[in-house]
């Protein structure tokens, strides 16, 4: 959990957790910090960044404009597809209401290579994260295999790896009106002044995006996340691990990168399943919108009163 202000880091876990009173005792697993010194692919948590930097560049024009959302899409002699295709044309808001990642390769497409790269590094996305601890992972990126078909795959969150803790930088700048504060585990105040920011995203683009990830939370995959009152919005990321270096398709990684209260954002909250099992709640479904999402609207819900989030 993050201020968005400032870059305050206001929570961080990581489990299995260890015994703080027993020093020395703690496994490896137990030891190893996975929101800062893990990296992980970001699943569809990161179409976002990639529509604000689209339009941001004036590749599109907006959340309205119409594109061809075909059943499958054919790139650079692979294929992409959507868990469900629309089949027809489709505005950018429907590409992110229902996470098209057909929708989102294009525009990635659109954008290119070099101009993704440069987004990417003004984001902090290329770096280890800077920040008062040791324990940080570096993102793992194409490297000189970055052409446009991984530019596309990268575009709906695949083939780019980072901590959490980055994904959290990112949704911090985008909706603190386009800039960019370094996270900091200490408090904000006299003996720590706030950090100088910097522009990355137009305050515009930053306020255009409110409307569409609220819009996710509403209508789209990220319904059960809401929490009634706190004007949540945000985006839902089911990604396949890489086992034995192919992608599972049965073995995810779910996360749910959220702001609230969304029409004037105050606090980032990231979560993250590995490897999450089906349950009859869930319908036999390990997707992010059955498991995170409602994770997310329970946190909420408890925490928003005590950082003083009047519902």
């Amino acid at each position: 959990v993050m201020d968005v202000h400032t870059g305050e880091v206001l929570a961080m876990a990581s489990l299995p957790n260890f015994n703080p009173n027993a020093p020395g005792q703690g496994t490896p697993d137990q030891m190893f910090n996975r929101a800062t010194l893990g990296v992980f692919e970001l699943g569809s948590t990161f179409k976002p960044f990639t529509l604000a930097m689209a339009m941001d560049s004036g590749v599109v024009s907006g959340p309205a404009q119409i594109m061809n959302c075909q059943e499958v899409l054919p790139a650079y002699g692979h294929l992409v597809h959507d868990t469900h295709p629309f089949g027809r044309q489709c505005s950018i808001a429907e590409v992110m209401m229902e996470s098209s990642n057909i929708g989102m390769a294009q525009i990635a497409d659109k954008l290119g290579t070099e101009r993704q790269k440069a987004w990417l590094r003004k984001m902090g996305f290329l770096n280890k994260a800077d920040i008062e601890l040791k324990e940080i992972g570096r993102p793992l990126t194409p490297g000189s295999r970055w052409g446009p078909f991984e530019t596309m795959t990268i575009g709906f969150g695949q083939g780019i790896a980072v901590a959490p803790l980055q994904l959290a930088m990112g949704y911090a700048t985008l909706f603190d009106g386009g800039i960019y504060h370094p996270p900091t585990i200490l408090k904000v105040g006299p003996d720590h002044p706030l950090a100088p920011g910097r522009r990355v995203f137009s305050a515009d683009t930053s306020y255009r995006m409110r409307s569409l990830l609220r819009l996710v939370v509403m209508r789209g995959t990220g319904k059960k996340a809401d929490a009634p009152g706190y004007r949540i919005g945000g985006k839902t990321g089911t990604a396949q691990k890489i086992i034995n270096g192919h992608y599972s398709q049965s073995i995810n990684l779910t996360s749910f990168a959220g702001v609230f209260p969304m029409d004037d954002p105050r606090y980032v909250i990231v979560v993250m399943l590995d490897e999450p099992k089906a349950t009859p709640e869930t319908y036999g479904f390990t997707t992010a919108g059955w498991n995170v999402a409602p994770v997310v609207s329970r946190t909420v819900s408890r925490i928003a009163p005590m950082l003083g989030v009047a519902p």
